[in-house]
């Protein structure tokens, strides 16, 4: 289920266009546009530059399982030190 979704408004006599964009990993951002149209495309460039996303912590599991993974083929306990 994609997480997906957005929100754009705007208040009555406010100057300034409230664009919420939620992209598929749950993560919400609020900013303001002079336009509508600025914020559909603030919209699609959330969406087109999410694969870009880097989970940090995803990255050293991953990096911590192919030195564990290193060490068992080379026949060595694996080790944190």
């Amino acid at each position: 289920m994609s997480k997906r979704n957005y929100e754009i408004s705007k208040r009555t006599g406010a100057k300034m266009w409230t664009c919420t964009v939620t992209n598929s990993y749950g993560e919400t951002h609020t900013n303001y546009f002079e336009t509508e149209v600025q914020c559909h495309k603030h919209v699609y460039y959330t969406w087109e530059n999410e694969d870009n996303y880097i989970d940090s912590n995803e990255l050293l599991s991953k990096a911590i399982e192919e030195c564990i993974k290193l060490d068992e083929k080379r026949g060595v306990e694996p080790s944190l030190d």
